[in-house]
């Protein structure tokens, strides 16, 4: 897994996974601060798992990584909004701790059943699309090397044409 043609995906695996859990921590604390979801921030989740996956693959970008920055803000897109119920869910019930209530066996399986609601609204499809869009883009942008792009342009192949030796 961590290997493929030169390309390292273990790194950016864990670097994913460490900004999708702060990127739905993060969602959940603004949410239980503000009494209200803000969408934007689901196009920080996406950011912030596009620059964990540059920082973790040491620049070195390829295609996969573009794929894994994806999943992984989707990921912290979906722990946010689970975060958000299971706070939301404390505050009702006062006799039961918010740590106890996130690993509930219940209050998975509710999440789960109902979890159509929790991304029902066009603007919930619109930010997720934001931060897919942001979490595909970084990568790119910040690259040492990319090897997502194989094929040079055409301004690329005129350069190294006028700077090949003429004869």
């Amino acid at each position: 897994m961590e290997e493929k043609q030169g390309i390292k995906i273990g790194m950016p695996i864990i670097g994913g996974l460490i900004a999708a859990i702060l990127g739905g921590v993060v969602w959940a604390a603004v949410a239980a601060m503000t009494e209200y979801e803000v969408g934007l921030i689901a196009i920080l989740v996406g950011v912030l798992c596009g620059y964990a996956v540059v920082l973790f693959s040491n620049k070195q970008i390829a295609t996969v990584h573009k794929i894994i920055a994806i999943i992984f803000s989707l990921v912290g897109i979906l722990l946010g909004k689970y975060l958000t119920v299971v706070y939301f869910t404390s505050e009702l019930f006062t006799d039961v701790s918010l740590l106890s209530l996130v690993f509930d066996g219940e209050m998975i399986s509710a999440f789960v059943d109902t979890i159509q609601e929790y991304f029902s609204e066009p603007t919930d499809l619109l930010f997720i699309g934001l931060a897919v869009l942001s979490a595909w883009q970084i990568p790119g942008r910040m690259a040492k090397t990319s090897m997502a792009s194989e094929a040079p342009t055409s301004d690329q192949a005129n350069q190294a044409s006028d700077q090949a030796p003429k004869a």
